[in-house]
């Protein structure tokens, strides 16, 4: 209570320095390519003019531009089981009515209008009229213009753009944003400067933006899901998200709400997931068989085979996992088993909340369950959040892999066994040797700051209070991560003062 009321107190200060600037760009470029659709009728473009998928820097400071954010429309947009021709869009609007996307390639004078699936629903005591659609038959390589809009146009946004991506590149990169979970506008305005400021430093080149659960503080609050657009339109109006869910996108499975979950209604990813036998092992279980559609699901991109699981399967929504529904976990079990027996890239990625190894929380059942079967596929990486703290560990069989050798680290801890027989070396070593445990601290202000301990050995870690941001980039013999620490005086800070890269680590293929 103390921490969130000295960064209300901050962010208060902060508001009187920062000024409110917009800046859009006019399009020029035409095509004459036309859009595969299902399901659309038409509607004319009023003007070429449109708003970028991020303010552009020009005149305009960081603070202007972090200012200048809106998404009143909670606009974003997602993978799909297909992502090279489809990409998933989810939005709301402030009313009951029947609502459209609008879509265009760039250049071209006319929209087509989109269907979409009314998902509305309570957020806590208030209620949100949220809609989906999956736009399909998009092409590779081309670039989109589209907005969303109600039946007479009267709830309009602006016009953004995205641009599909191409097989014809040999990589591909994301951006890996852990646990925001914030409860206020100033939490979530330091996720949005430290974004920000790594987009300004680095410029990457990113496919899309993954992240392991706890994109809220408290998912009943209607607010937070709305802060958490708003500061993610950086780059959701352009890029697709990836994520799972985390405990506080959930809260428990005993509530009748579990049917409707707010996660649910604010994201749009794929169904492609386990469905389950009937939830009555625990006591007031209201799940429905197919409640892990969008939590648990997976996709191929470029070089690699991504698995998404949703580990509360293994809780009961406590942070001890104390209890679960074993039948069911089970049926999980068996489908990432199917999942990964039928995966035929390079590589094989896996995105969860709980991580198995990890400094602060003993996640013992989710890795009893799956540490095994990752063992048995051989998964290369497993990203990690809700642990608060940046560790690297690469286990095989439950043993931890020493490594001999290491480039130096400026930062954190790295722990190395230099008397070992075998030539190891931490920054760059082949995926043979076991998984790759990745947990990110946070992408937000929220760190435990080594205060927790789970006793689990990892091969590095770093648990100082400034966010981490790794940027993960696939090649069909390489993965490369490189994470980077946003530089901030104390956790409390709101604006970074730079950054810096904490470590850079390669994982080869034999």
């Amino acid at each position: 209570m103390i921490k969130k009321a000295m960064i209300v107190i901050v962010g208060l200060m902060l508001g009187f320095l920062i000024g409110c600037n917009q800046e859009t760009t006019v399009v020029t470029t035409t095509t004459t390519s036309s859009l595969s659709t299902t399901q659309t009728t038409t509607a004319t473009s009023e003007s070429t003019d449109y708003t970028t998928t991020t303010t552009t820097s020009g005149s305009l400071t960081i603070q202007d531009r972090i200012n200048a954010l809106e998404n009143k429309y909670n606009i974003g947009l997602f993978i799909t089981e297909s992502p090279y021709d489809s990409i998933g869009i989810n939005f709301s609007m402030p009313t009951q009515t029947t609502a459209y996307v609008e879509i265009s390639e760039l250049g071209v004078d006319s929209f087509t209008r989109i269907a979409t699936t009314d998902k509305s629903r309570a957020i806590g005591k208030k209620f949100a009229y949220l809609f989906e659609a999956t736009l399909t038959g998009l092409i590779p390589g081309e670039t989109y213009v589209y907005r969303v809009t109600n039946e007479d146009g009267s709830e309009t946004s602006d016009l953004y753009q995205f641009t599909m991506p191409t097989t014809e590149k040999d990589s591909f990169s994301f951006m890996y944003l852990a646990d925001p979970q914030e409860n206020s506008e100033v939490g979530y305005m330091a996720y949005g400067y430290a974004v920000m400021t790594l987009l300004d430093e680095i410029d990457p080149e990113y496919d899309f933006a993954m992240f392991p659960g706890d994109l809220v503080d408290n998912a009943d609050i209607k607010s937070e899901w709305e802060l958490f657009f708003k500061y993610s339109s950086i780059f959701s109006y352009a890029k697709p998200i990836v994520a799972t869910t985390g405990n506080h996108d959930a809260n428990g499975f005993s509530e009748p709400r579990i049917a409707e979950l707010e996660f649910d209604g604010y994201l749009n990813l794929p169904n492609n997931g386990p469905l389950y036998n009937e939830f009555n092992t625990l006591i007031d279980d209201e799940r429905a068989i197919n409640f892990d559609d969008g939590k648990t699901y997976s996709f191929d991109y470029g070089d690699a085979h991504f698995v998404v699981i949703n580990t509360e399967m293994f809780c009961d929504g406590t942070t001890a996992c104390l209890s679960y529904d074993e039948n069911n976990a089970a049926v999980l079990k068996n489908w990432i088993t199917g999942d990964l027996s039928l995966n035929e890239k390079p590589w094989t990625i896996v995105l969860l909340h709980r991580g198995p190894y990890s400094l602060s929380y003993d996640t013992y059942n989710v890795r009893d369950n799956l540490a095994p079967i990752f063992d048995q596929f051989g998964v290369d990486l497993v990203i990690a959040g809700h642990d608060h703290q940046y560790s690297r560990a690469v286990y095989f069989e439950g043993s931890r892999i020493d490594f001999k050798y290491s480039s130096p680290y400026s930062r954190g801890q790295v722990f190395l066994n230099e008397t070992s027989e075998n030539e190891y070396d931490l920054s760059s070593y082949s995926e043979s040797l076991g998984t790759t445990y990745l947990t990110g601290n946070t992408s937000g202000t929220k760190y435990y700051g080594g205060d927790k301990s789970s006793g689990i050995a990892v091969n590095y870690q770093f648990s100082d209070e400034q966010p981490v941001i790794p940027i993960i980039t696939v090649y069909e013999d390489k993965i490369e991560i490189v994470s980077y620490v946003i530089l901030k005086d104390t956790a409390l800070t709101i604006v970074p003062s730079g950054i810096e890269i904490l470590e850079t680590f390669t994982i080869n293929k034999e």
